[in-house]
Parts: structure tokens; sequence; C-alpha cells
């Protein structure tokens, strides 16, 4: 019974001792593997894109001048900020003079056609004279072959249809004067009307009037600016200088965004124009982007916004994760719990994220900071990191991520 027991607690004693030696293994082999922060690779779209910085502008300008010049400008009838319609009243300029020549105008207008009249009374006893003068030359001519009337007398008669045909194309001429006379009168008056429809200043096209140099009291001149600016439809786009390399990657149609301080979200837009040619001196050319929904904007107004030139997809990085020394990138890889420096290819870097163009696959495990503590082949315990996403408020930068997804 005593031998029994005493081989009992030997054997518990060597099986404890035992299992203490493995836990002691195992607590060691554990700390022996550094814990270390990785995220998981992914591939994810990326928008590269040129910031523009700019105003809005109203699209299309039309001035408003005046054909009556030197005329004092009496009445204003609108103001900047309002929307005119096409055709609507703007300014009314003095039209004294213009009434005037209109009544002198009515005269001469009741003269030229009284003597129209006269004129087509004695155009019409002319016919008349010339009738008569003619059915007598005629029975001289048929009766003084037999005898019934004599040379002298036929003399007459002819000679007094001769001046019958004188007098009536005498009249017809005085007659064609006075409409000719009639005309001219009635055309000066439908010219000095037109002054005075002139003299109210309209709207050529409807939209938002921007500004306004007309004043009370002073002179038109053809020499001086418009009188009003109105932007054509109260259309407003945004337009920006661009630089000389950025320029020339541009296109029409590429989709722009654009952001405005006290303005909730991003306005989005299309390339509508690019200038011709650079700016010689400032070695940039002007774009012009249509927006999509410009209501409440302001000309004139500060804005920054991003062309999107180009759109892809790649593996996507915090920039921590990317090690770079004279000219080349690497990143430490965890394979099976082993540190492996991995050399890759960065593209755009952009709001701390790098584009890694070649090097790394989907899926991969990388070290979150790309630090000098690890050496190759060491062995770690990854722990993955929560999802690190790119801000939102970047549209003002050279490569925009649209989306960045790490695996939990």
């Amino acid at each position: 019974m005593g031998g029994t027991s005493l081989s009992g607690l030997l054997a518990r004693t060597l099986v404890g001792a035992l299992s203490s030696c493995f836990l002691f293994s195992d607590i060691s082999f554990a700390e022996e593997q550094i814990p270390v922060t990785v995220i998981i690779a992914r591939n994810a779209a990326v928008t590269e894109t040129i910031p523009v910085v700019g105003s809005f502008v109203a699209r299309e300008e039309v001035q408003v001048h005046t054909l009556n010049q030197g005329k004092a400008i009496e009445l204003i009838l609108v103001e900047v900020g309002q929307f005119v319609a096409q055709g609507q009243p703007l300014a009314m300029l003095d039209a004294t003079e213009a009434l005037m020549l209109l009544d002198k105008n009515s005269v001469s207008i009741r003269r030229a056609k009284a003597a129209f009249e006269v004129e087509a009374s004695r155009l019409e006893l002319a016919g008349v004279s010339e009738a008569q003068s003619r059915k007598v030359l005629e029975r001289s001519r048929a009766l003084q072959p037999k005898g019934a009337v004599s040379q002298q007398l036929l003399d007459e008669h002819e000679n007094a249809h001769a001046r019958a045909l004188a007098e009536l194309g005498l009249a017809r001429q005085s007659l064609a004067l006075a409409e000719a006379d009639a005309a001219l009168i009635a055309r000066e008056r439908r010219e000095i009307e037109l002054t005075i429809e002139r003299s109210t200043v309209r709207a050529p096209k409807a939209g938002l009037v921007l500004r306004r140099a007309a004043r009370l009291g002073a002179m038109t001149s053809d020499t001086g600016g418009p009188l009003f600016v109105i932007a054509r439809d109260g259309s407003v786009e945004f337009v920006a200088q661009v630089t000389e390399t950025s320029f020339m990657r541009l296109g029409e149609g590429m989709p722009a965004g654009i952001t405005l301080a006290g303005h909730g979200g991003t306005i989005a837009g299309v390339l509508r124009l690019n200038a011709a040619e650079l700016d010689p001196v400032t070695r940039s050319g002007e774009v012009r982007i249509e927006l999509e929904n410009a209501e409440g904007l302001k000309p004139g107004a500060f804005a920054r916004g991003s062309i999107n030139i180009a759109a892809r997809r790649n593996i996507l990085l915090p920039g921590s994760a990317v090690k770079t020394m004279s000219g080349a990138s690497t990143v430490l890889v965890v394979t099976d719990g082993v540190v492996r420096s991995r050399p890759v290819t960065v593209g755009a870097r952009q709001d701390g994220f790098a584009e890694i163009v070649g090097g790394i696959a989907d899926g991969e495990m990388v070290v979150l900071k790309s630090g000098g503590f690890l050496k190759a082949d060491e062995k770690v315990r990854p722990v993955i990191a929560a999802s690190e996403r790119p801000s939102a408020d970047h549209l003002a930068a050279a490569t925009v991520i649209e989306s960045y997804e790490v695996a939990r």
C-alpha cells in the first residue's frame, strides 16, 4: 500500500515538472514573436486629378450700349442683381429733340400729301387734254386727203397734240417727284421714331444684371463703356488658370469638382472649354468648367476645384508603410509570421497614401509602419489595424483616392 502511494506521488511530480517545462517553453516562444501592426493590401479606385484655383464668372457677358449718342440719361429702371427679361427697359434717354422733329415731320407729311394730290390732279387734266388733242388730230388727218381740212389746220392740230403730250410728261414727272418727296419724308419719320424707340435702352438678352455704368444725367458716348453688363440667362461657370504642364494633359469633357467656402458639398462639373493658346508671360492657360448646378452661385466668388484626368485601380497603402531611400521604395511584407522586405514601384502620393503600381499583390499583409526596428526574416505576431481611409475633403490635391478598403 505504502509503495504504491510513493510511486504515484513520484509519477505526479514528474508529470507536473514536464508540464511546467512545456508551458515555460510556449511562453518564451510567444514572447519571441514581436507584435506588429499590419494592414491588408487591397486594390482601390484611384483618380488622378489636377488642382485648380479660380472664380465663378458669367458664361457669356452681354454688353448693353445705345446708338443714341450725346443724350442725357433721364431714368434708370433696373439695378445690379436683378434678373431681366429680353426686351425689358433698362434706362430712358432724353428724347425731347426727337419728339420735336417728329412734330415737324408730321407737318411735312401733310404738305407732301397735299402736293402729291395737286400733281395727281394736274396729271389727270394733262391726260384729258392729250386725249382730246389726239382725237382732233386723228380726225383732221382723216379729212385732209378729202380736202375738208387744210394743211395749215392739220399742222395746228399736230402742234396742239405735241404740246398736250409734253404737258402730260411734265405732269407725270411732277407727280413722281411729289411721290419721292413723300417717301423721303416717310423714311425720315421712321428714323425719328427709331431714335425715340432707342431712347428706351432695352435688354438684348434675358439674364442677370452684373454691372451698371449708367448714371442719371450722364451723356451717352460712343467712346464710353457699356451702360449695363448682363450675364446671359444668369448662367455661371468656373474659370481658372492652369500651368503649362497640367494644361497639356487636359481635354474637353473631363469631369471636375468645385468646392466653395460656405457651400456644402462639391459642385460637379465638366471641362467645357480650354484656351487655344498659353499666355507667353505666365505660361498658363485658361480653362472653363460647366457646372451641373449653379443655383445661388455669384460671379466673382473664389473657389477651388480639381479636374479628373485619369482613373485606374491599384494597391493603396498608407505612406508610413512605404520606405524610400535613394529613390528606391520598399515595404515590409509579413508571410507566415515572418517579415520580408519587398521592393515596390510607387505611383502617385496623396493625403498620406501611396499608390503601389507594382511589387504588392491584393490581399498581402504589409507592416503599417516601415520602421528600422524590424529586420528581414524576423518572426512577428501581426495585428491587423483598423481601416485607414483618406480624407473626404481631398478634391484640391493631385490624386483623389475614391475608396480604400482594409480587411479586418
